[in-house]
C-alpha cells in the first residue's frame, strides 16, 4: 500500500493555496476585480431604475452599478449576455463577447422603448 505524503510539505502548502485562490475566482465569477473589464450602461435619466442582468443573474439596477453596495460588474473573458428591463419598456438584450485584452471599461447604451400594450 502507498503511504500518505506529509500534508506539512512546502509544496502541499503551496497547492492548497493555489487551490483556494482558484476555488475563489470561480466562485467570485463576474465580480472579479482582477481579470476582464468593467460593465458601465448608459441608459436616459428616466430609465435609471432598470434592472440589469448578466448571464440571467440579477446585478442591481442600473443607477446602482458601480456604487456601492453593488459596485462595479466585472466581466470575465468569455461571452456575456447583459439584459436591461424595466416594467412597460422593450428590454435590452446584448451579448458581449471580452477578450483577455479587453479595455478597462465596456459600455452598453441601452435606449428602452415604450411598449405600447
Amino acid at each position: 500500500m502507498c503511504s500518505p505524503s506529509p500534508s506539512s510539505s512546502p509544496l502541499t502548502a503551496r497547492l492548497r493555496r493555489v487551490g483556494t485562490l482558484a476555488l475563489l475566482v470561480s466562485l467570485l465569477g463576474c465580480k472579479s476585480a482582477s481579470v476582464g473589464t468593467s460593465l458601465r450602461i448608459e441608459v436616459p435619466e428616466a430609465d435609471r431604475d432598470a434592472d440589469v442582468f448578466v448571464d440571467g443573474h440579477y446585478v442591481g439596477q442600473v443607477g446602482a452599478l458601480g456604487q456601492e453596495p453593488v459596485g462595479p460588474v466585472m466581466l470575465a473573458p468569455g461571452v456575456h449576455r447583459v439584459e436591461v428591463r424595466k416594467p412597460g419598456r422593450f428590454p435590452v438584450q446584448r451579448t458581449i463577447r471580452v477578450e483577455a485584452a479587453a479595455p478597462a471599461e465596456t459600455v452598453l447604451e441601452a435606449e428602452l422603448l415604450e411598449d405600447p400594450a
